[in-house]
C-alpha cells in the first residue's frame, strides 16, 4: 500500500467516523415530537423525564425551562406530573427540590398525586405528601386522590393518604 493510499484510508475513516458522531448526536438533540413530525427541535423537561434522564433534564431547565414547563404534546403536563405518572422517584424529588407546582392541575383537573395514586406509585405519593401536596382537589370528573385510590383498589395507598383526607381541608 502506497502512501497516497494509506492516507485517503484515514480521511475517508476520519469522515465517516466524524459523520456518525454528528448523526448521534443531531438525534439525541431532536425531540419525540419533532422525529414524528410535530415540530421543533429543542427537547422539552418532559422529553428527559420520559427517557429517566435526570442528566438531560437539569441541562434542559439550565437552558432556560421552568421546572413547570407544560408540554403540548402530553396533554399539558408538567414534568412532575409526568414523572409522577411514570413512577420517576429520583426525578420528582429533583423537581420538588427545585420548585416544582405540586398541586398544579391539568386541563381536567388531575395534580401529580392523583397521577402518583393512580399508577400505584407509592414513593412518589409519599414524597408529594411530605412536601405539602392537596388531597382534596378535585379533577373535572370530581376525582380527589383518595378516589382515585379507591377506584384503583389500592389499599395501601389508601392507608397513606386516610389521614389526610380526613384532616382539615386546606
Amino acid at each position: 500500500m502506497d502512501l497516497f493510499t494509506s492516507k485517503l484510508r484515514f480521511v475517508l475513516f476520519y469522515v465517516s467516523s466524524c459523520l456518525l458522531l454528528f448523526g448521534i448526536f443531531l438525534t439525541s438533540c431532536i425531540s419525540p415530537q419533532f422525529a414524528m413530525g410535530g415540530g421543533g427541535m429543542s427537547p422539552y423537561p418532559s422529553d428527559f423525564v420520559y427517557k429517566g434522564d435526570l442528566f438531560g433534564l437539569q441541562n434542559c431547565l439550565r437552558a432556560g425551562y421552568s421546572v413547570d414547563t407544560r408540554d403540548p404534546f402530553t396533554r399539558n403536563f408538567t414534568p412532575l406530573m409526568i414523572a409522577a405518572r411514570e413512577g420517576e422517584v429520583e426525578i420528582a424529588e429533583f423537581l420538588v427540590r427545585n420548585g416544582a407546582d405540586i398541586n398544579a392541575k391539568t386541563r381536567d383537573g388531575h395534580t401529580a398525586l392523583m397521577m402518583a395514586v393512580y399508577n400505584r406509585n407509592l414513593d412518589i405519593v409519599k414524597l408529594l405528601l411530605k412536601n405539602g401536596a392537596n388531597v382534596h382537589i378535585k379533577s373535572k370528573q370530581g376525582h380527589t386522590a383518595f378516589s382515585e385510590a379507591s377506584l384503583e383498589e389500592s389499599i395501601q395507598i389508601k392507608e397513606l393518604l386516610l389521614p389526610y383526607e380526613i384532616g382539615p381541608k386546606r
